[in-house]
Protein backbone atom coordinates (compact mmCIF):
# COMPACT_ATOMS: atom_id res chain seq x y z
CA UNK A 1 0.00 0.00 0.00
CA UNK A 2 1.37 3.35 -0.82
CA UNK A 3 1.82 5.99 1.68
CA UNK A 4 -0.84 9.17 0.86
CA UNK A 5 2.08 11.25 1.87
CA UNK A 6 3.54 9.89 -1.18
CA UNK A 7 1.19 11.73 -3.42
CA UNK A 8 2.15 15.06 -1.61
CA UNK A 9 5.64 14.69 -2.07
CA UNK A 10 5.41 14.12 -5.63
CA UNK A 11 3.04 17.65 -6.30
CA UNK A 12 5.22 19.18 -4.47
CA UNK A 13 8.62 18.06 -6.68
CA UNK A 14 5.87 18.61 -9.97
CA UNK A 15 5.50 22.52 -8.70
CA UNK A 16 6.77 24.57 -11.43
CA UNK A 17 10.11 26.15 -11.40
CA UNK A 18 11.45 29.25 -12.96
CA UNK A 19 15.31 27.94 -12.63
CA UNK A 20 17.05 25.33 -11.38
CA UNK A 21 19.96 25.38 -8.81
CA UNK A 22 22.62 22.75 -8.21
CA UNK A 23 24.80 22.58 -5.02
CA UNK A 24 27.68 19.91 -4.66
CA UNK A 25 28.67 19.51 -0.78
CA UNK A 26 32.29 18.60 -0.87
CA UNK A 27 34.78 17.12 2.60
CA UNK A 28 36.14 13.86 4.42
CA UNK A 29 34.21 11.23 5.48
CA UNK A 30 32.26 11.94 8.73
CA UNK A 31 32.60 15.79 8.86
CA UNK A 32 29.06 15.96 8.93
CA UNK A 33 27.72 16.60 5.48
CA UNK A 34 24.95 14.82 5.52
CA UNK A 35 23.45 16.07 8.49
CA UNK A 36 23.64 19.70 7.34
CA UNK A 37 21.73 18.88 4.40
CA UNK A 38 19.27 17.26 6.22
CA UNK A 39 18.92 20.37 9.02
CA UNK A 40 18.76 22.90 5.55
CA UNK A 41 15.97 20.68 4.68
CA UNK A 42 13.97 20.96 7.80
CA UNK A 43 15.31 17.58 9.35
CA UNK A 44 16.56 16.39 12.60
CA UNK A 45 19.65 15.54 13.69
CA UNK A 46 20.66 11.87 13.47
CA UNK A 47 24.06 10.76 15.80
CA UNK A 48 23.31 7.07 14.34
CA UNK A 49 23.79 8.47 10.30
CA UNK A 50 26.03 6.59 8.23
CA UNK A 51 28.56 7.81 5.64
CA UNK A 52 27.49 7.60 1.90
CA UNK A 53 28.31 5.60 -0.69
CA UNK A 54 28.70 7.31 -3.75
CA UNK A 55 26.19 10.51 -3.30
CA UNK A 56 22.69 11.31 -3.02
CA UNK A 57 20.67 14.74 -3.07
CA UNK A 58 17.66 16.70 -1.41
CA UNK A 59 15.33 19.30 -3.51
CA UNK A 60 14.13 22.42 -2.33
CA UNK A 61 12.43 25.21 -4.00
CA UNK A 62 13.32 28.84 -2.80
CA UNK A 63 11.43 32.31 -3.78
CA UNK A 64 13.70 35.04 -4.34
CA UNK A 65 12.59 38.63 -6.44
CA UNK A 66 9.20 36.89 -7.51
CA UNK A 67 10.77 33.68 -9.01
CA UNK A 68 10.88 30.18 -8.02
CA UNK A 69 14.41 28.61 -7.96
CA UNK A 70 14.47 24.50 -7.60
CA UNK A 71 17.67 23.65 -5.50
CA UNK A 72 19.02 20.70 -5.94
CA UNK A 73 21.80 19.86 -3.29
CA UNK A 74 24.29 16.90 -3.73
CA UNK A 75 26.00 15.20 -1.02
CA UNK A 76 28.96 13.32 -1.81
CA UNK A 77 30.86 10.69 -0.11
CA UNK A 78 33.96 11.57 0.85
CA UNK A 79 35.90 7.66 1.36
CA UNK A 80 38.61 7.49 -1.12
CA UNK A 81 37.39 5.39 -3.13
CA UNK A 82 34.79 6.97 -4.46
CA UNK A 83 36.77 9.97 -5.15
CA UNK A 84 36.60 9.33 -8.93
CA UNK A 85 32.75 9.51 -8.67
CA UNK A 86 32.52 12.68 -6.96
CA UNK A 87 34.48 14.17 -9.93
CA UNK A 88 31.27 13.43 -12.17
CA UNK A 89 29.03 14.79 -9.65
CA UNK A 90 30.77 17.77 -9.60
CA UNK A 91 30.16 18.73 -13.15
CA UNK A 92 27.59 21.37 -13.47
CA UNK A 93 27.57 23.05 -10.10
CA UNK A 94 27.11 26.33 -9.11
CA UNK A 95 27.55 26.56 -5.80
CA UNK A 96 30.20 24.39 -3.70
CA UNK A 97 30.49 24.04 0.24
CA UNK A 98 33.78 22.06 1.16
CA UNK A 99 33.42 21.31 4.63
CA UNK A 100 35.68 20.24 7.38
CA UNK A 101 35.63 19.39 10.87
CA UNK A 102 37.17 22.46 14.01
CA UNK A 103 38.09 18.51 15.99
CA UNK A 104 39.64 16.98 12.86
CA UNK A 105 42.83 18.32 10.99
CA UNK A 106 43.01 15.51 8.47
CA UNK A 107 39.86 16.95 7.25
CA UNK A 108 40.85 20.45 6.87
CA UNK A 109 44.22 19.57 5.32
CA UNK A 110 42.13 17.79 2.83
CA UNK A 111 40.64 21.09 1.80
CA UNK A 112 42.56 21.79 -0.90
CA UNK A 113 42.34 18.25 -2.64
CA UNK A 114 38.63 18.63 -3.07
CA UNK A 115 39.32 22.45 -4.04
CA UNK A 116 41.57 21.62 -6.80
CA UNK A 117 38.32 19.27 -7.94
CA UNK A 118 36.20 22.30 -8.53
CA UNK A 119 38.98 24.30 -10.65
CA UNK A 120 39.36 20.82 -12.49
CA UNK A 121 35.46 20.61 -13.07
CA UNK A 122 33.55 23.55 -12.65
CA UNK A 123 34.08 27.76 -13.97
CA UNK A 124 32.56 30.40 -12.71
CA UNK A 125 31.23 28.52 -9.39
CA UNK A 126 31.04 30.14 -6.01
CA UNK A 127 32.57 28.39 -3.26
CA UNK A 128 32.46 28.10 0.70
CA UNK A 129 34.63 26.64 2.77
CA UNK A 130 32.84 25.42 6.02
CA UNK A 131 34.03 24.50 9.27
CA UNK A 132 31.21 22.11 10.57
CA UNK A 133 30.65 20.81 14.17
CA UNK A 134 31.20 24.16 16.10
CA UNK A 135 29.44 22.10 19.04
CA UNK A 136 32.64 20.58 19.34
CA UNK A 137 34.16 24.15 19.92
CA UNK A 138 36.23 23.00 22.98
CA UNK A 139 37.98 20.42 21.24
CA UNK A 140 38.74 22.27 18.14
CA UNK A 141 42.06 21.91 16.45
CA UNK A 142 42.04 23.66 13.42
CA UNK A 143 42.28 27.61 14.02
CA UNK A 144 39.56 29.79 12.66
CA UNK A 145 42.06 32.66 11.36
CA UNK A 146 43.72 29.76 9.56
CA UNK A 147 40.72 28.86 7.89
CA UNK A 148 39.65 31.81 7.01
CA UNK A 149 43.08 32.64 5.56
CA UNK A 150 42.29 29.33 3.26
CA UNK A 151 39.33 30.53 2.06
CA UNK A 152 40.86 33.66 0.88
CA UNK A 153 43.58 31.89 -1.09
CA UNK A 154 40.64 29.77 -2.83
CA UNK A 155 38.38 33.27 -3.04
CA UNK A 156 35.82 31.37 -1.38
CA UNK A 157 33.35 32.30 1.32
CA UNK A 158 33.94 31.20 4.69
CA UNK A 159 31.15 30.02 7.55
CA UNK A 160 30.68 28.07 10.86
CA UNK A 161 27.82 25.44 11.44
CA UNK A 162 26.59 22.66 13.01
CA UNK A 163 24.49 20.32 12.38
CA UNK A 164 23.27 19.17 16.32
CA UNK A 165 21.80 22.66 16.76
CA UNK A 166 19.09 24.29 14.88
CA UNK A 167 19.95 27.94 15.48
CA UNK A 168 23.26 27.42 14.39
CA UNK A 169 22.99 29.41 10.95
CA UNK A 170 22.66 26.91 8.28
CA UNK A 171 19.87 27.58 6.57
CA UNK A 172 21.04 31.74 6.77
CA UNK A 173 24.29 30.18 5.10
CA UNK A 174 23.17 28.39 2.29
CA UNK A 175 20.58 30.44 1.11
CA UNK A 176 22.56 33.57 1.70
CA UNK A 177 25.16 31.70 -0.79
CA UNK A 178 21.91 31.17 -2.93
CA UNK A 179 20.82 34.95 -2.96
CA UNK A 180 24.73 35.96 -3.73
CA UNK A 181 24.29 33.46 -6.71
CA UNK A 182 21.54 34.91 -8.14
CA UNK A 183 22.64 38.52 -7.67
CA UNK A 184 25.61 37.95 -9.46
CA UNK A 185 24.65 35.43 -12.19
CA UNK A 186 25.67 37.05 -15.68
CA UNK A 187 28.19 39.38 -14.41
CA UNK A 188 31.85 38.65 -15.39
CA UNK A 189 33.24 37.13 -12.30
CA UNK A 190 36.39 39.33 -10.54
CA UNK A 191 37.12 36.30 -8.23
CA UNK A 192 34.66 34.60 -5.85
CA UNK A 193 33.31 36.74 -2.69
CA UNK A 194 35.91 35.98 -0.13
CA UNK A 195 33.77 37.91 2.75
CA UNK A 196 31.99 35.50 5.40
CA UNK A 197 28.65 34.28 4.40
CA UNK A 198 25.80 35.18 6.29
CA UNK A 199 26.84 33.38 9.63
CA UNK A 200 28.64 35.49 12.70
CA UNK A 201 31.16 33.53 14.04
CA UNK A 202 31.10 35.74 17.51
CA UNK A 203 27.40 34.45 17.62
CA UNK A 204 28.46 30.56 17.14
CA UNK A 205 31.25 30.92 19.71
CA UNK A 206 28.83 32.05 22.19
CA UNK A 207 25.90 29.31 21.55
CA UNK A 208 29.12 26.55 21.47
CA UNK A 209 31.69 27.55 23.26
CA UNK A 210 32.07 24.97 26.43
CA UNK A 211 29.16 22.97 24.90
CA UNK A 212 30.15 18.94 24.63
CA UNK A 213 27.54 16.72 22.99
CA UNK A 214 27.73 14.43 20.02
CA UNK A 215 29.45 15.86 16.48
CA UNK A 216 27.22 16.14 13.22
Amino acid sequence: MINENFYESFEEQAQEFDEEIKIIVLGESGVGKSNLIIRYNGGQFDSNSLSNNSASFITKDLTFNDKVYRINIWDTAGQEKYHSLTKIFVKGSNIALIVYAINDKNSFNMVDFWYKILQDSCENIKICLVGNKVDLFSNKVVNEETAKKKAQEMNAGFGLTSALNEDSGIDELIDGLIKEYINTKGKKPEGQDNKKIALGNKDVKEKTEGKKGKCC
